[in-house]
């Protein structure tokens, strides 16, 4: 009997500290284990109003600014912080987008020693960006619904319009530019 009850003690042991592993991922914040964007600690974040081309230039190409700059804005932490969250959040993707790609305004972090590390380049055109590092929230869009659309969702759009007026920027909105353009 003492043999059934130490095989059955033991063995409810093993399946209890089984469970506790497989739910211990279940359980975790999703912050944690997912990649927010840029993805490292950087001691400047930069905005730049610009004017990309057909090409579709970025704002740091070769380790250089896009020669067309017309203003740039050195980001405090409300504002970084306010960006991110647009960035990060899932809910703000899953638009339509077109290819022209022409971007107006654009972001680089730098690191503490004045090294561009990430950007982003947006184009208010197309409705979609370019960045590096990639943006999870907008890949997971990508690899877990291939048919869902991955531009700026309609509140995204608007969350980041708002910021590039906020800055001051020449370029935010191009509805009108697009309704010209048809």
């Amino acid at each position: 009997m003492t043999y059934y009850f130490k095989n059955f003690f033991f063995g409810t042991i093993v399946i209890h500290f089984f469970l506790l592993i497989s739910c211990s991922g279940e359980l975790s914040d999703p912050k944690k284990t997912s990649k927010i964007f840029p993805g490292f600690e950087y001691s400047k974040a930069v905005a730049y109003d610009y004017d990309g081309s057909e090409k579709g230039d970025l704002i740091i190409e070769k380790g250089k600014i896009h020669h067309s700059v017309k203003k740039q804005v050195v980001l405090n932490k409300k504002q970084c912080d306010e960006l991110s969250a647009i960035l990060n959040d899932s809910s703000n993707y899953g638009g339509d987008v077109s290819r022209c790609f022409k971007p107006h305004l654009g972001i680089v972090f730098y690191d503490a020693n004045e090294k561009a590390k990430a950007q982003v380049s947006i184009c208010f055109l197309c409705n979609q960006h370019n960045a590096f590092p990639l943006i999870t929230a907008q890949e997971n869009i990508r690899n877990n619904s291939p048919s869902k659309l991955h531009g700026y969702s309609k509140k995204g759009r608007q969350e980041l319009i708002s910021f590039c007026e906020s800055l001051g920027f020449s370029n935010c909105n191009s509805d009108e530019k697009t309704t010209e353009d048809k």
